[in-house]
């Protein structure tokens, strides 16, 4: 009898075991790809908003971002108060258009990679200038099943920095959804 009993103990553990990690197996890259497109186009949204509250939320709190004119912020804090400083711009305006996002077969890492358009004063000229560039933004799933960026960097292209012209309208990347 205690034999017998060890052994269905023995088997319903191993049944959990491998439940387990059918579970595991059953990440889904596809969707977390959608539910980061999904996102960006959010956080696209509430750039062209300018609500930078809404904006930061798509980080993580230890978050890392480099992007032309930020040397290096790390976490939230640091992050909130470069938003704060391209929000003060009364020109300051950005644009970006995801080209690929990719996820772990896991589904709990992913990534996103495109270009952007932005506008904004220069401190030494005080002239509006524009510039585009390419982003590299990696995504980790948390806790509560969202997604957030844990490292986000952007560079600006190579001869892309360029005054505006009086009166002459910025053109903006092109948005595509997917």
């Amino acid at each position: 009898m205690v034999k017998r009993s060890i052994a269905v103990i023995g088997a319903a553990a191993l049944s959990m075991v491998i439940g387990g990690c059918e579970k595991q197996a059953k990440a889904d890259p596809d969707a977390a790809k959608n539910a980061i497109k999904a996102d960006e186009k959010k956080w696209n949204d509430e750039f062209q908003a300018k609500d930078n509250e809404a904006a930061m939320s798509h980080y993580a709190d230890d978050a890392f971002l480099v992007a032309p004119g930020v040397k290096g912020a790390d976490g939230s804090t640091e992050i909130r108060k470069a938003f704060a400083a391209g929000g003060a711009d009364p020109a300051f305006s950005l644009t970006f258009a995801t080209d690929k996002v990719d996820a772990a077969a896991s589904a709990d890492m992913a990534y996103g990679r495109g270009h952007f358009s932005e506008k904004y004063t220069d401190p030494k000229s005080g002239k509006v200038m524009t510039e585009t560039g390419s982003f590299l933004t990696v995504y980790k799933k948390q806790q509560d099943g969202s997604w957030k960026a844990v490292e986000d960097f952007a560079a600006a292209d190579a001869d892309a920095t360029k005054p505006v012209e009086p009166g002459k309208a910025v053109t903006h990347a092109k948005m595509t959804s997917f």
